[in-house]
């Protein structure tokens, strides 16, 4: 199974655990997005681009209270 399928990976990319709150989900994406985001980060664009697209989808999916359910039973 590849890091982008597994049951974590939305959890681990905010740094969050599964039972965060989406007050906690919201925390770490405000923080992460600071770092990574293309216009303000001193990581190399395409990286920095990758990250942040990665860390967009993650809290999309889980401040979602449908998507996050969706997630959580797709993902085990």
């Amino acid at each position: 199974m590849s890091a982008e399928k597994s049951p974590s990976s939305y959890y681990t990319v905010l740094g969050v655990m599964p039972s965060a709150s989406v007050q906690d989900i919201r925390r770490a994406y405000r923080e992460l997005s600071k770092l990574y985001h293309p216009d303000t980060t001193t990581l190399p664009s395409a990286v920095a681009t990758e990250k942040f697209q990665k860390l967009n989808e993650a809290y999309a999916t889980l401040s979602s209270p449908d998507l996050r359910a969706s997630y959580d039973i797709r993902n085990g």
